[in-house]
């Protein structure tokens, strides 16, 4: 069996670009090694720094947040859709680009099964970091119709590796997301039992894995991840 890390490393960057005043992942040292022997470290961040799980009540206060989230919908059978065809600066994810992917998938005779995690591949990582505003300012991104495609499906899971709210007349750069209507947030977050930000590596599972998805258990609307892909030899 082989593993494959999805997650990012998380390393210091002040200010995140959405929130160019609130601090991204700050280290700040409490023990270091010449005075005691060895290190320890408090740490300043957001819950949405590098990959990490959105429960639904990230928009939804009655929904249940990190602490609450079911385990056995983030140990399962995931599906990968590539559209890495849509994994151009500017992008829109389309329905048709999801009908696409998904015949795509049924040609190698995979079928997307309600219930089980769902991932999006467009390969954007590559040669992007979230703590550049590039990254989420140029990124593709789900159209609301596209959002409501994925939902349609019925998977307890959907990630992706790619900033996917839409951008729009509310919403045309990093720092203008948290004044938007994040209509992408409000279609899919009701509907699943959490979502996946900020994957990467997609690349390299092919069109089916074991996806083993845990957040820190944070009494929290979001939590940092680590996701992992068990490939059989």
């Amino acid at each position: 069996m082989r593993i494959v890390d999805l997650s990012m490393t998380v390393e210091e960057c002040d200010s995140a670009p959405f929130a160019p005043d609130e601090t991204y992942f700050k280290l700040k040292p409490y023990i270091n090694w010449d005075e005691k022997g060895f290190v320890s470290n408090f740490v300043e961040m957001t819950v949405h720094a590098g990959t990490h799980i959105d429960s639904p009540h990230h928009f939804f206060r009655d929904k249940p947040s990190i602490e609450r989230l079911p385990l056995e919908p983030l140990v399962g059978n995931g599906v990968v859709l590539d559209l890495t065809f849509k994994g151009s600066a500017g992008a829109r994810i389309t329905p048709e680009d999801l009908d696409r992917a998904e015949q795509a998938l049924a040609e190698k005779g995979v079928k997307i099964e309600a219930g089980g995690i769902l991932l999006l591949r467009t390969d954007w990582p590559k040669g992007h970091t979230t703590t550049d505003p590039k990254w989420w300012n140029d990124s593709p991104c789900l159209t609301k119709e596209a959002a409501q495609w994925l939902v349609k499906r019925k998977p307890a899971v959907i990630g992706f590796d790619f900033a996917q709210e839409e951008k729009g007349s509310d919403y045309k750069t990093a720092d203008e997301i948290l004044t938007s209507g994040m209509r992408v947030h409000k279609i899919i977050l009701p509907n699943v039992t959490c979502q996946i930000e900020n994957l990467i590596n997609l690349d390299q599972i092919g069109p089916t894995a074991k996806i083993i998805a845990l957040p820190a258990k944070w009494k929290t609307e979001s939590a940092p991840a680590r996701v992992i892909a068990l490939i059989e030899n």
